[in-house]
């Protein structure tokens, strides 16, 4: 019988993790989860009122003890200044992108939607922090802990039709709130619009803005992750003066897996591969036929960047914005 929840956590690693080999398994793991992606209406998350009155609760005297259950959560949680007492699989929060780095003292909960219900209860959290995907879960955790849903990514794709730049730092206030933490919000969101205003204008003077970009994180030899619309990347990428190349289809985290053909359809388009800056293109990919005759790779319009999540917080936008500034400048490779 499959388990959703080894699914999930599986799927999530796979999908953010640089591919450094042929990855059938990847496929295999999304392929199987593509059905439960359009969640039902009892995984949606709460209206916007019932928020404010959740997030109001939640902050009755800011929290000290937090358990959070999901990464991405768990970097804005970090990058306010809070240290949670335990998070769903630290080591794959670190081996993922582990900016802010987590103290080696966080407690390890269990799978992201698979909790260690023991665990959770000695740990006597004041706050859990969840997301909409957890709401099933939700009743078993509120008698451990009051429960604060933060969602940056709502379930099923027509859900996630919104702006995820602009959602992300919503979350990020509501988050704040909660935590008893606006001044520090207050600060990491004047980094951010000071960081993608100061690559809003490398962008602008490399002329680089002039031809849209895929932004890509490579597979195997014939398929590449693409970040399209309703993505964190994609708000960025429009916030530096960049148009998107890929407007295809997506899921509901504003990503796609697609064959190498898909990236033809726009010649005049230049790409970025995600993840890749020390290693540059993977072998089995520069050897593919199909590859190097695709026009940006033949016309010298394919850059490399280091890795940065594709579903984070202000941090993650921060490290893709400048990454991305500087390799179109040219003062990166």
């Amino acid at each position: 019988m499959v388990n959703i929840a080894d699914l999930f956590d599986e799927a999530i690693v796979a999908r953010r993790r640089p591919a450094r080999e042929p990855d059938a398994g990847r496929r295999r793991v999304l392929g199987r989860l593509a059905a439960w992606l359009v969640a039902p209406a009892c995984l949606m998350p709460p209206s916007p009122a019932a928020f404010a009155n959740e997030v109001a609760r939640a902050a009755v005297g800011a929290p000290r003890r937090i358990v959070v259950l999901d990464w991405d959560l768990t970097e804005i949680v970090l990058s306010l200044g809070v240290v949670p007492v335990g998070v769903a699989r630290p080591i794959w929060y670190t081996q993922l992108d582990g900016d802010p780095p987590l103290p080696d003292e966080v407690v390890d909960t269990g799978l992201l939607y698979q909790p260690n219900f023991e665990v959770l209860q000695r740990l006597a959290p004041d706050l859990i922090v969840i997301t909409a995907w957890h709401a099933m879960l939700r009743p078993l955790l509120e008698r451990i802990a009051p429960t604060l849903t933060v969602t940056l990514y709502p379930p099923g794709v027509a859900a996630s039709r919104g702006d995820a730049y602009l959602n992300m730092r919503t979350q990020t206030r509501h988050l704040a709130h909660a935590l008893g933490r606006e001044p520090q919000a207050d600060a990491l969101l004047a980094r951010l619009d000071a960081t993608i205003v100061r690559s809003a204008t490398q962008v602008r003077e490399s002329g680089a803005a002039r031809w849209p970009l895929y932004a890509l994180r490579p597979i195997d030899g014939r398929h590449v992750t693409v970040y399209g619309p309703q993505g964190l990347f994609d708000g960025v990428m429009r916030e530096l003066g960049l148009t998107n190349a890929w407007q295809g289809g997506t899921d509901a985290q504003g990503a796609a897996e697609t064959d190498l053909a898909a990236l033809a359809q726009r010649p005049e388009a230049g790409a970025v591969l995600v993840g890749m800056a020390s290693s540059g293109v993977p072998p089995e990919l520069a050897q593919s036929p199909l590859w190097r005759a695709l026009p940006f790779v033949k016309d010298g319009r394919l850059h490399s960047i280091g890795n940065a999540s594709p579903t984070g917080g202000p941090v993650s936008a921060m490290r893709f914005a400048t990454q991305l500034a500087g390799a179109l400048s040219g003062a990166t490779s």
